[in-house]
């Protein structure tokens, strides 16, 4: 799914998954009826840009495709920030 909006805030949490691994989760605002207001960027697609921290994202327009997970989460493919390049993971 596309959606776009602004990221209101941007936490670093702990990856479901378990192990060591983390998670930028964003709740954003702006995105159409029916899609997340919270959606998670994961550890390997944060490794892309080192530079990204959720204190530099807040209040930025972005884009993004998610997919919902079976548990419910929105986890992010691809995402890029106004004044950012654009994540993606490998295909």
């Amino acid at each position: 799914m596309h959606i776009h909006g602004i990221v209101m805030n941007a936490t670093l949490e702990a990856a479901p998954a378990g192990g060591d691994a983390i998670d930028m989760v964003l709740r954003v605002q702006g995105v159409g009826a029916g899609q997340p207001r919270r959606i998670a960027i994961p550890y390997a697609l944060l490794l892309r840009d080192d530079s990204l921290e959720p204190e530099s994202i807040r209040g930025h327009a972005f884009q993004a495709e998610v997919e919902q997970e079976e548990g419910g989460r929105w986890v992010v493919s691809e995402i890029a920030f106004a004044g950012k390049r654009v994540l993606r993971e490998d295909s």
